[in-house]
């Protein structure tokens, strides 16, 4: 009978040292807070108006993106904007809904220099409307074998340090030209009908599309290589973007090509040469101009890359 009342206690103060660790795993100093947060990132992508992010990688700077009735644009550090790519606002709601805690990494202060949680970081902030919804440091990244990426992050008023999926640096380190729409050329080749290359002297030429194939200047080209420049040339972007730009669209340019679709749609892409600096701007994506250093030869093709050597 006493070891039945013996086992009975036992049992009983096992039940409450059992709960009572249960209460001080989840619960902190009896505030009444889970000391490990399920969820880091709570926000209505629908809602968001505003994401500040400060990049390490750009000293801190702010990269502003702002929503309007057009759509998003970013800040550039001119004072001028931009337009903003619905794809790169995607992405970057995927990313920040994906953020939830895999582990603790750090409970106080002790660690953030070493995670890289304290004013080392990159910070984000999300508003809807004039309210903020999120504050976020994201730290150092961890590679973890196989092929693991984690990233270390913090709420910006909270002391602990938790372990993510992902390799965050990607999109909230970058400056603010890697949220532009650096469209060059978008359009399927296979639906145009003409290009015109306006070249310096007497080296201007048209390839026109025909039953059998391009001609150049009348004369049959080199399928492959003919068929390999207008698939390189149909989805072009570049993020080498020139702000400070004293040209006009509308001035003469050096080169151009103008392309012309089936449907009797016109793509025109202009190079503006000096002794300085080569420029491009496409009518596909007017705001923009682009180094063209390293753009130019991949659009602007002399006569003989089109047929066989």
């Amino acid at each position: 009978m006493f070891q039945t009342i013996n086992n009975k206690i036992l049992g009983i103060i096992f039940g409450v040292l059992l709960l009572a660790g249960l209460f001080l795993f989840f619960f902190d100093g009896g505030k009444n807070e889970r000391t490990f947060r399920e969820v880091l990132v709570d926000i209505d992508t629908s809602k968001v108006s505003e994401i500040l992010i400060y990049p390490k990688s750009q000293n801190h700077k702010e990269v502003k993106l702002y929503k309007e009735k057009e759509g998003w644009r970013v800040t550039l550090l001119s004072g001028r904007s931009a337009k903003v790519l619905n794809d790169r606002i995607s992405n970057l709601f995927t990313q920040l809904i994906a953020i939830r805690p895999k582990r603790l990494a750090a409970r106080d202060e002790s660690k953030w220099n070493e995670l890289q949680v304290d004013s080392t970081g990159s910070r984000v902030k999300v508003f809807e409307g004039s309210k903020q919804t999120l504050d976020l440091v994201v730290g150092r990244f961890s590679f973890q074998q196989p092929r693991t990426m984690n990233t270390f992050v913090r709420l910006y008023n909270d002391k602990d340090v938790y372990e993510v999926d992902g390799f965050l640096d990607m999109m909230f380190n970058q400056g603010a030209n890697i949220f532009r729409d650096g469209t060059v050329i978008k359009s399927d080749h296979k639906n145009w009908q003409q290009l015109q290359f306006v070249y310096p002297a007497d080296s201007s030429f048209q390839l026109v599309s025909s039953n059998n194939g391009w001609l150049l200047n009348g004369m049959p080209t080199d399928s492959t290589k003919t068929i390999n420049y207008l698939t390189r040339l149909a989805n072009l972007s570049n993020s080498n973007f020139i702000d400070d730009v004293k040209i006009k669209p509308t001035d003469s340019p050096t080169f151009s090509l103008n392309i012309t679709t089936k449907d009797l749609q016109f793509i025109e892409i202009k190079g503006f040469k000096d002794s300085t600096s080569f420029l491009i701007h496409s009518s596909q994506n007017p705001e923009a101009w682009f180094d063209g250093s390293s753009l130019s030869s991949t659009i602007f093709a002399g006569k003989s890359y089109f047929f066989a050597k």
